[in-house]
């Protein structure tokens, strides 16, 4: 079963992860919110359900959100994820690179 719909998401230089990780710093953290979207919809949830969710819970539902998705994109690829992302999960900017690592690393293999 395919959990994602590669028709829905197109990369785009932002997908860099090192120009991602630029966009998360110099926007004080709100990038995160556009990269969430994109994500979302990705992975067949609802982006403003999770934006809400992710403020109302003072980002609590973020990390749930980063480890969760850190799981599937190890999937993506067919990987296991290990005991370590619990603890990736925890420092800010890391699970959104590897998770955006993951995703550019499943479309490149898709070509």
């Amino acid at each position: 079963m395919n959990m994602i719909t590669p028709k829905r998401y197109t990369l785009c230089p932002e997908d860099n992860t090192f120009v991602l990780l630029l966009l998360i710093l110099f926007s004080l953290g709100t990038y995160y919110f556009r990269w969430l979207v994109r994500v979302s919809r990705l992975f067949n949830d609802n982006p403003a359900t999770n934006i809400l969710l992710v403020i109302f819970t003072a980002g609590i539902w973020g990390f749930y959100l980063n480890l969760r998705y850190m799981e599937k994109s190890e999937k993506l690829n067919r990987r296991e994820s290990g005991w370590y992302t619990l603890f990736l999960g925890f420092i800010f900017p890391l699970p959104i690179l590897i998770v955006q690592n993951n995703i550019n690393e499943y479309f490149v293999s898709l070509n």
